[in-house]
C-alpha cells in the first residue's frame, strides 16, 4: 500500500511515463533465484546500501541503466521524497558519458534458463479470484470507509486467490438439486482462511498458520438453478486468532462469509463468483504496525478476476512457497 502512495501521485506517474521503463519485483523472488535475471537484479541491488548480506532483503526503488549500473537508490513511501529521488536519478543520467549511455542501450537476450523455484507459475484453467480488504467503521448500522493515523491504511489492498481445476471442478455438481450440499475441498479451504483473510492494509502481514484457524464453518450448495446456470450460496462462520483463547490472542479476525458462486452447467464454466467476509479483525504484524486500537471492523471482497489482464495473473502474495500455498490444510 506504500508503494500505491508513491505511484499514484499524478506528478510520479508523469516523470516515469516520459522518463523511465517501469518495472516491479518481488525482491524476496528476486534476490533468490539463481538465473541471469537474479543475477541482474543482484548486480544492481550490490551496488546500493542494501547488499543483503546473510540473505537479508535487498527492497527498494532502483534506478539503473539498461546495463546495470545504479544511479539512484531510496526506500520511501513518501511521493515528494521519490518525486525528488527521480530527479535525482535523471540528473545521473546526464552526467553519463555519451560513451557510458550507448554502452547502457544493453540488449535484452532471451532468458533461457528459469529458476522455477522462484517464478510462480500460474497453470492452465486455474481459478483466479481478486481479494481487496479495507478496515472499516460502523455508523448507524451500517458500514462506511475506514480511517486510521496509518498513512494509506484506509486504502483497500489487492491480492490474488489461485483455485486449481481440479479444486474448482469438484465445486460443481453434475446433477445439481436445490438444496444439494458441496463439500469444499479442505485445502481450499484453509488456503483462503489462512493467506487471505489478512489484514494487508498497511503493509506486509503475518498469515495464519495452521493451527490458528479456530473455526472454519464454510458451506456451499445449490440454491437456484435457471435453465444452464447454476447458483451456489457460500455461507461461513470464521475465527482465526493467535491463541486458543480470543480474549486473550495478539491478533485475531471474527468474521462471517456470505457469497454466491454461478456456473454454466454444459460448459462447467465458472461465470461468477462473488463473496463478503465481515467481521472484528485486532492485532498487528510486524510490517503491520499502526492498527487501530481494540477490534475494529474489517471487510474483505473477493470476486472473479480476468485472466486476460495481466495485473490480475500477478501470483498470490502468500505463494513464494509453492507447496505450502496449495497444501495449506497440511
Amino acid at each position: 500500500m506504500g508503494r500505491e502512495l508513491t505511484f499514484a501521485d499524478a506528478k510520479i506517474i508523469e516523470l516515469v511515463n516520459k522518463n523511465f521503463v517501469p518495472v516491479a519485483m518481488d525482491d524476496w523472488f528476486q534476490r533468490r533465484r539463481q538465473d541471469a535475471e537474479g543475477d541482474f537484479f543482484r548486480k544492481v541491488a550490490d551496488q546500493g546500501p542494501r547488499k543483503g548480506q546473510g540473505g537479508g532483503t535487498r527492497q527498494g526503488i532502483y534506478a539503473f541503466t539498461a546495463d546495470g549500473k545504479l544511479l539512484q537508490y531510496r526506500n520511501s513511501q513518501d511521493p515528494e521524497v521519490m518525486r525528488a529521488f527521480l530527479l535525482n536519478a535523471l540528473k545521473s543520467w546526464g552526467t553519463l558519458s555519451p560513451a557510458d549511455r550507448s554502452a547502457a542501450r544493453a540488449g535484452i537476450p532471451e532468458l533461457k534458463k528459469i529458476d522455477p523455484r522462484y517464478v510462480p507459475t500460474l497453470a492452465k484453467d486455474t481459478l483466479i479470484v481478486n481479494v481487496h480488504a479495507r478496515i472499516l467503521e460502523k455508523e448507524n448500522d451500517f458500514f462506511c470507509h475506514g480511517t486510521c493515523k496509518f498513512p494509506g491504511g484506509q486504502r483497500a489492498s489487492h491480492d490474488h486467490l489461485w483455485i486449481r481445476e481440479t479444486e474448482w471442478q469438484a465445486l460443481l455438481p453434475k446433477s445439481p438439486q436445490i438444496g444439494q450440499e458441496i463439500e469444499i475441498p479442505a485445502n481450499l479451504t484453509y488456503r483462503l482462511l489462512r493467506f487471505h483473510l489478512i489484514d494487508n492494509t498497511r503493509g506486509e502481514p503475518p498469515m495464519w498458520s495452521r493451527n490458528e484457524v479456530r473455526k472454519a464453518e464454510l458451506k456451499l450448495a445449490v440454491s437456484e438453478i435457471i435453465k444452464d446456470e447454476v447458483r451456489l450460496k457460500l455461507t461461513g462462520a470464521i475465527l482465526l486468532s493467535t491463541d486458543a483463547d480470543e480474549k486473550i490472542a495478539k491478533r485475531g479476525y471474527d468474521a462471517s462469509m456470505l457469497g454466491e458462486i454461478c456456473y454454466e452447467s454444459s460448459k462447467r464454466k465458472i461465470v461468477k463468483f462473488n463473496a463478503v467476509v465481515m467481521g472484528e479483525h485486532w492485532g498487528e504484524g510486524t510490517y503491520t504496525g499502526g492498527s487501530r486500537p481494540g477490534r475494529a471492523p474489517l471487510g474483505i471482497a473477493l470476486e472473479l478476476a480476468d485472466p486476460s489482464k495481466q495485473a490480475d495473473r500477478v501470483p498470490p502474495q502468500a505463494i513464494r512457497e509453492t507447496s505450502g500455498y496449495y497444501e495449506a490444510g497440511k
